[in-house]
């Protein structure tokens, strides 16, 4: 596929095919890599912190805190014997 490199703002770009994009699930964010024969684009496959919210909704439903958790063993005393203000 031949494709144009178009102007955008002081750079510049390229348009992709729908068929293109769709066929590599290419959405949102990619990885765009130098290499030795061109550039490499490929599809962000671990967004941060994507799912968490569905994690998050599983836990509860299974009965756990997790604010709780995750200050178990934390308390302002311990930040007060080794902060010094």
């Amino acid at each position: 596929m031949k494709t144009r490199l178009i102007r955008v703002g002081n750079s510049k770009g390229i348009i992709l095919h729908k068929k293109l994009l769709e066929q590599y699930h290419l959405t949102g964010e990619v990885n765009v890599e130098p290499t030795s024969e061109g550039v490499l684009i490929t599809p962000v496959e671990n967004a941060a912190r994507q799912g968490w919210d569905e994690r998050f909704q599983q836990a509860a439903a299974q009965g756990h805190t997790p604010d709780e958790e995750l200050l178990e063993g934390f308390s302002d005393e311990t930040l007060e014997d080794e902060w010094q203000w």
